[in-house]
């Protein structure tokens, strides 16, 4: 990570040499690195392939939202998406925002429940001035994403974990077809909120937001705290789907990471839906099942 950290440091002091990136905090993600300077903003740096469109496409939903004035706290975009020659990517400037993650992202209290309600609500409200958004799993391909999933990641998969990974994507597609769309952040978990004391603080993370079925910010959860302990959150339909959507996402991070060259991250992310598909926990952690 040394020299990784070395040429970030180095693009952000070309962009913002007023700042202390030498003493900043580097946190490495599935898809992209993050410099945090302790007195400023943060450098968002893309791995992989396809970085150009990416970056833009996540900059763009960042400026959506700010135009939207949402009534939360989330990363505003300074300057960029830029191309940097040290790390060799594209690099974004962004805001730095108050918080820090739960200590314990399991913890499914009341208070952690309805914070989760409260920002759901808001997202939604704020739906109709949101539909310039990208389409629906944009991040992983977008309406070609089931013609992904088929021709080039379940050849990978042996039988029958292949048929279990077609079948899921055909029912996810067919239960979502007639729900009207909503403001989705698209990541919703709590290792996306930010939190100061009692309340939360900060949002995080919109590169997956979308206008699509509201399920799908329900589904993150499951893998947190299971299904049964959101049943709270929405109708019982809605918390249905959202099992639905969380059984095939393996195969979505699977798509992102093989568009973006990723190698590594694609066959953990499909080892990772064979497993899930071997302990029967597809649809919820806890073995619960949409039926």
């Amino acid at each position: 990570m040394r020299d990784a950290r070395e040429a970030l440091v180095e693009a952000a002091l070309s962009r913002r040499p007023e700042h202390q990136w030498h003493a900043g905090d580097l946190h490495h993600g599935a898809f992209h690195l993050v410099l945090t300077a302790p007195d400023g903003p943060s450098i968002r740096a893309t791995l992989g392939q396809r970085g150009r469109e990416r970056s833009r496409r996540e900059a763009n939903t960042l400026l959506t939202l700010e135009a939207a004035q949402l009534p939360l706290t989330i990363p505003q975009v300074l300057d960029g998406p830029h191309w940097a020659k040290p790390p060799r990517t594209w690099i974004t400037s962004l805001t730095t925002v108050p918080g820090s993650p739960a200590a314990d992202l399991t913890t499914c209290s009341a208070q952690r429940i309805s914070a989760y309600a409260a920002i759901l609500n808001t997202l939604r409200a704020a739906s109709s001035a949101c539909d310039s958004l990208p389409p629906v799993r944009a991040w992983c391909g977008g309406d070609r994403w089931p013609d992904i999933v088929q021709r080039d990641l379940i050849p990978r998969l042996g039988t029958p974990v292949d048929g279990v990974a077609a079948e899921r994507v055909e029912t996810l597609l067919e239960a979502e077809s007639h729900v009207a769309s909503t403001l989705c952040h698209g990541d919703f978990g709590p290792h996306n909120i930010l939190w100061s004391e009692e309340n939360v603080a900060s949002v995080i993370d919109f590169d997956h937001a979308c206008m699509g079925d509201p399920a799908i910010d329900i589904a993150p959860l499951i893998s947190f705290h299971g299904a049964s302990r959101l049943a709270s959150l929405d109708s019982v339909e809605t918390v249905r789907r959202a099992m639905l959507h969380r059984a095939p996402l393996p195969l979505q991070v699977t798509a992102s990471a093989h568009l973006a060259g990723l190698g590594q991250l694609r066959d953990h992310a499909l080892a990772n839906f064979a497993h899930r598909s071997a302990e029967r926990t597809l649809f919820d952690p806890n073995g619960e099942t949409p039926d």
